[in-house]
């Protein structure tokens, strides 16, 4: 083997591995279709929580009180929380002494889903959580259904995040509350990561007001938005008519029941 045939050989090694990192682990297969990002979240799911290393008293101070606050006095909403994972934000929803609500965690990945199923009856909270399999794309609900929706650390890694965030506020009623993220650094993830113009610029023409953007942690910064308009609060009480709703006429022809199957 000649000198020229070694060098590239040394040179094509590392680059394989950057390459596979990066599509496997720093993009999270999102480059690779969905059904990659699915099988990935699947495959990791029982290490997922060890892998993150989520603070919970971070989380309670930076997004369960802030969103607490942010709809004071109301203490019963109806929250929809879009690819939740492992019930990240169901859960620590749950444990705020103020929260007398509901959230609805919808996520693609089955054993994501069998994760925070577990962690919600271990602290037995099935009263304030449910959640169900579907995608983001195509959300199985009415109009103006939720009082507050979230999407947390996830719309850069759906299929197409234009889709996702304009049914996370079609499904947001008049006055709601909207939480989402963007990363700080989009350079690792080009045409998928918004930079907060962009961000600010799509939520604009979803009809979005109050928009606010700050940083949240070291690859994030939280976005929060208010549906323009007013309406009453739709309540933790009304979660089963949720439930039970239908999305608009042009949403059902990719719709089937078993993407809405409920999990508890």
């Amino acid at each position: 083997m000649d000198f020229i045939s070694v060098l590239a050989i040394f040179v094509a090694l590392p680059a394989t591995g950057f390459l596979i990192w990066w599509l496997i682990i720093e993009t999270e297969g999102v480059y690779l279709g969905k059904r990659m990002v699915i099988l990935l979240y699947d495959l990791y799911a029982s290490r997922y929580d060890r892998i993150k290393q989520f603070d919970e008293q971070a989380d309670l101070t930076l997004i369960s009180q802030p969103i607490m606050a942010r709809i004071h006095p109301a203490t019963a909403p109806l929250i929809l929380d879009v690819a939740t994972g492992a019930g990240r934000l169901p859960l620590i929803m749950a444990r705020n002494a103020r929260f007398s609500g509901h959230v609805i965690g919808l996520d693609a990945s089955r054993r994501m889903l069998k994760v925070a199923r577990r962690k919600v009856a271990a602290e037995r909270f099935e009263r304030y959580i449910t959640l169900m399999r579907h995608d983001a794309g195509e959300l199985p609900f009415a109009d103006n259904s939720f009082d507050v929706v979230t999407c947390l650390e996830a719309l850069e890694f759906l299929p197409d995040p234009r889709a996702a965030l304009r049914e996370m506020c079609r499904a947001l009623r008049p006055g709601g509350l909207l939480l989402t993220t963007i990363r700080i650094d989009t350079r690792w993830m080009p045409n998928r990561a918004w930079s907060e113009a962009r961000m600010r610029r799509e939520l604009a023409a979803l009809n979005m007001r109050d928009i606010q953007v700050a940083i949240w942690q070291e690859d994030y910064s939280q976005v929060w938005a208010w549906k323009a308009g007013e309406s009453e609060l739709i309540g933790a009480n009304r979660r089963e008519e949720v439930l039970h709703s239908k999305p608009p006429r042009q949403s059902l022809q990719n719709w089937h029941p078993l993407r809405r199957a409920k999990l508890n």
